[in-house]
């Protein structure tokens, strides 16, 4: 299969080396990470303000929605500016409005206003997050790029999810919202590792035009479109879940340090996700274990459904977590099969984000209005069977048109 895009000159070929360089790549990790460090540590989050603000199961269900409305927003702007725009100056811009944000959010205790501020904070962070995946989008190697990526936001959820319930013990929601205006502020010195331009810029400032690549000149034009329908359907689970988890726990009557531990551990097991999901990909390709990950996740979830329980919360925690990062995996893989040039991954967070702002708001509804946690579960499984629908029309395709990349690693 050919590269991305054809280069023609030596500038061009020199600028999009730069987005190989270690520390490009170093740099759109951590940007990564803590663009999105809001939303990896969302169960603590709202637990801290349940506990710390006295806010009721809607209201946190809209706070939680409020933040990844504003990843919504920052990441179709980032988008559309991406070739227009100083790569660094966004940055910049991104964690100084996430540092205002959150700072202002530890002063502020009515829940509208609250909300105002979240959705600007979301919007800060947004940035950077699409930011990270799209420079990652410009290396040659997105697949090694991305697991990379997925490795450290799962060690991070991690630390966020041993820490945070000893933050919030001692300083209440406060000390998280001031623990990511810290991390925001470290990550600046990163900033100047990112590239200032894409690569649809040359090394002489002249305008590469944007051309079709790869698979994608054989294929209908909604297939990538299908793959971004799918990761939004997969992120009515991912928001859903990932929002009230901790909530969930509660009402069954777990500890907070059983709720705690289970959902570190869980997501330190997902650690050997990668190097499995890498294994599973050279063998049988990604679109095959990419199914079979949407269908056990399906299963998981209809048997929360059914019951929450010690046992069941823990191996719901685990599997969540690692089938999460399978098909966070193979999403981004399957993409970039269909197009080197990276410009529908880089839509990959507005696609999460659209649906991750809406599905906290429509659990907290649905806790409201008595259906409990056993039909959030279900919200979460209905989202998870349509992206595999999306995903086996699209492997169809794939066979019919272009065999090698329907089974490529």
């Amino acid at each position: 299969m050919s590269d991305a895009a054809s280069v023609s000159t030596t500038g061009d070929l020199s600028t999009q080396a730069i987005f190989d360089r270690p520390r490009t790549i170093t740099a759109a990790v951590v940007i990564s990470i803590v663009g999105n460090a809001v939303f990896i540590g969302m169960p603590m989050l709202v637990g801290a303000m349940a506990e710390s603000l006295g806010f009721d199961e809607q209201q946190l269900g809209w706070l939680a929605s409020a933040d990844l409305f504003g990843i919504f927003v920052a990441s179709i702007t980032t988008s559309l500016l991406l070739t227009r725009i100083n790569r660094q100056w966004m940055a910049l811009f991104g964690i100084a409005l996430a540092i205002a944000n959150n700072y202002l959010s530890t002063t502020i205790t009515d829940f509208e206003s609250l909300v105002v501020v979240r959705v600007l904070s979301g919007i800060g962070g947004g940035v950077c997050y699409a930011l990270g995946v799209a420079t990652l989008a410009g290396s040659h190697h997105t697949g090694r790029n991305y697991s990379i990526l997925l490795f450290a936001l799962v060690a991070v959820n991690a630390i966020e999810l041993y820490t945070f319930p000893s933050i919030s013990d001692r300083w209440g929601v406060n000390g998280i919202f001031l623990f990511f205006c810290a991390a925001f502020a470290l990550v600046a010195a990163f900033v100047q590792w990112l590239p200032a331009r894409g690569i649809e810029t040359a090394a002489g400032g002249e305008e590469v035009a944007a051309t079709d690549s790869g698979a994608l000149l054989y294929l209908p034009r909604w297939v990538p479109w299908v793959c971004l329908a799918a990761v939004s359907a997969v992120y009515i689970n991912v928001g859903a879940f990932w929002a009230f988890i901790e909530r969930a726990g509660v009402d069954a009557n777990l500890s907070d340090d059983f709720i705690a531990n289970t959902l570190a551990l869980g997501t330190l097991f997902t650690l050997s996700g990668c190097a499995i999901a890498t294994w599973l990909s050279n063998r049988y390709g990604q679109s095959k274990p990419l199914l079979w990950a949407l269908a056990i996740m399906t299963v998981l979830l209809v048997g929360l459904a059914l019951d929450i329980n010690p046992v069941s919360y823990v191996i719901g925690a685990t599997l969540f977590n690692f089938m999460w990062l399978f098909i966070d995996i193979f999403q981004l893989g399957t993409l970039g099969n269909i197009d080197h040039s990276g410009r529908y991954a880089a839509l990959v967070p507005a696609a999460q984000g659209l649906t991750q702002s809406v599905a906290p708001a429509v659990a907290g509804y649905i806790l409201v209005s008595g259906s409990g946690y056993g039909g959030v579960m279900l919200l979460c499984a209905f989202g998870t069977s349509l992206a595999w629908v999306c995903y086996r029309l699209v492997y169809r395709t794939l066979r019919q048109a272009t065999p090698d990349v329907a089974d490529a690693s």
